[in-house]
């Protein structure tokens, strides 16, 4: 997350990465309040928590896939955030579909079975541009803005965690090349493998020092 972050301050060149997490981490989005969140039940089964600088609401990531995409408010992303999440979930809901062998689809007005009126988390609370596996949430997006450029958070489910039992899971780990392959056509980019910067990496060292290790950061709300 704290590269994420420095991806997004250093704003050298549209960047798509694709991270699993080393223990079960719990992400706050960024203007929730951690008091809602059942942080001391996710530490006390060797979790962690973080918060991170996307917004929407908390994702228990175990066994889950994130992505982030960082780039400019051009081209495929000149319509807004909106636009581009929507552009984006499109784009990959085929290749999620013949994973799962059935159909992956944007939410749309559709009432879901995963949705907790109330709930903290991401997956009990659905909007129209999520995308959805046999009735519940499967993916959803968050996004921050800065001078031009937007980064996304999203989190694809690959087994249900025991925190929220009810929401959708893809039942396997996804075919990644083929997934980057969507991005790539769904935002009109190339996307090849890459090298940090050392500007890159020095400010992602200082976030994670400043902001993501620091539990001033993490109660900021």
């Amino acid at each position: 997350m704290a590269r994420d972050e420095a991806l997004l301050e250093c704003r050298i060149a549209p960047t798509l990465r694709f991270y699993s997490w080393a223990k079960p981490t719990l992400s706050l989005g960024y203007f929730q309040k951690a008091a809602d969140l059942p942080l001391d039940a996710v530490r006390a089964r060797g979790g962690e928590v973080v918060r991170r600088m996307t917004g929407g609401k908390a994702i228990l990531h175990e066994h889950e896939l994130t992505y982030s995409l960082c780039m400019p408010e051009s081209g495929a992303l000149a319509g807004g955030p909106a636009a581009a999440m929507e552009a984006i979930h499109r784009a990959i809901a085929g290749v999620l579909s013949q994973q799962a062998n059935s159909e992956v689809t944007l939410r749309d007005d559709a009432l879901l079975t995963s949705d907790q009126a109330g709930s903290a988390w991401c997956f009990e609370d659905s909007s129209p541009l999520d995308l959805v596996l046999g009735g519940a949430k499967l993916l959803g997006s968050a996004a921050r803005r800065r001078k031009g450029w937007v980064l996304f958070h999203g989190s694809l489910v690959l087994r249900v965690p025991i925190e929220t039992p009810r929401i959708g899971a893809l039942g396997g780990h996804p075919d990644l090349p083929k997934l980057k392959n969507a991005f790539s056509q769904g935002l009109g980019l190339v996307f090849a493998p890459a090298v940090w910067s050392s500007a890159e990496m020095e400010m992602a060292a200082a976030f994670r020092k400043s902001r993501y290790e620091c539990a001033e950061y993490l109660h900021l709300r």
